[in-house]
Formats: structure tokens, C-alpha cells, sequence
């Protein structure tokens, strides 16, 4: 595993979680399962496409069909906002001209 995919297992576990956490108070449980199921993948990750997979399962959510609450959506969005700037640091370039 690479020590940025271990990082990035770090960072949005915890999000995860509080989207699961939030899903199964509000029985919620269609989008748990699809979260829970991004999250186990996310914790079986050993490379960087790995998690690239993720973020583009992710980016699936608003065809899923899902019904937030105002409190459910605030904490998804927290987690997608969050897997937009990792995915942007991802496509950024090694390399730039000063």
C-alpha cells in the first residue's frame, strides 16, 4: 500500500463513518449500504486507483435517487467536498513552471 493511499484511508474513514453514522440514525438505509459499501472498499485500498474508483463511485451519489435530510446532506457533502480536493491534489500537476 502506498503511503498516500494509507493517507487518504486516514483522512476520509472518519467522514465515512459520520455519513454512516447519520444514514443509520435516520434509517436511512439504501444510501448506508452504498456508503457503507465505498467504505469498505476504501478500508481493502492498496493503490492509488484504488480510491480513484472510489471518488468515481462517488461521484454517483446525486443519480442514486437519495432522499437527504437537511442534516444527512451537510455531512455527504462534507465527505464529497473533501474527496473533491483530494482528487484535485491527485490531478495536479508534479510539475509546474514558475
Amino acid at each position: 500500500m502506498t503511503d498516500f493511499t494509507q493517507d487518504l484511508r486516514n483522512q476520509l474513514d472518519p467522514l465515512f463513518e459520520r455519513v454512516i453514522n447519520a444514514l443509520d440514525a435516520a434509517d436511512n438505509a439504501h444510501p448506508m449500504a452504498f456508503f457503507t459499501l465505498l467504505r469498505i472498499q476504501l478500508s481493502n485500498a492498496e493503490e492509488d486507483t484504488d480510491v480513484l474508483q472510489i471518488f468515481f463511485d462517488l461521484s454517483t451519489t446525486a443519480f442514486q435517487g437519495f432522499v437527504f435530510s437537511a442534516d444527512e446532506a451537510r455531512i455527504v457533502d462534507a465527505l464529497l467536498a473533501a474527496c473533491e480536493n483530494v482528487s484535485h491534489t491527485m490531478t495536479a500537476p508534479e510539475h509546474r513552471l514558475h
